[in-house]
């Protein structure tokens, strides 16, 4: 898959990871409202740290400003990816599918690990190619 044009997305950085989460997509829905809006989750993977983002895609340009909300640019590129049908089911499967990713060749070291809600049930896993 390949993303053309990088995404500016404001986020809510989660406190803990991964326990904080779920709190940081709640703060996130207060802030702006999830409904009918492009969500994304980001991990960077950086070093030994990890930190995790939840996002929507800004929709209009100062929307980060306005809301008091930070800004960040998912990189175009290619990326691997797989499909999780029923993600609220089968969430305990997002760090195993980043695991498996991890021992592929061609991964960009370095990067992010994204997750993509394409819908209620349905999201891409996804890992930036090298």
């Amino acid at each position: 898959m390949e993303i053309t044009d990088d995404i500016k997305v404001i986020y809510v950085k989660a406190e803990t990871f991964p326990e904080g989460i779920t709190a940081a997509f709640d703060k996130l829905e207060t802030i702006t409202g999830l409904k009918n809006r492009h969500v994304y989750g980001i991990t960077e993977c950086t070093g030994e740290k990890l930190a995790y983002m939840a996002c929507v895609k800004e929709e209009f340009d100062g929307e980060a400003v306005q809301l008091g909300l930070p800004v960040y640019e998912i990189p175009k590129g290619k990326y691997f990816y797989y499909t999780l049908k029923n993600w609220r089911e089968n969430i305990d499967q997002i760090p195993q599918l980043f695991a498996q990713f991890d021992k592929m060749s061609g991964i960009k070291k370095q990067t992010i690990c994204l997750e993509d809600y394409i819908g209620d049930d349905e999201m891409l896993v996804m890992v930036q190619q090298a």
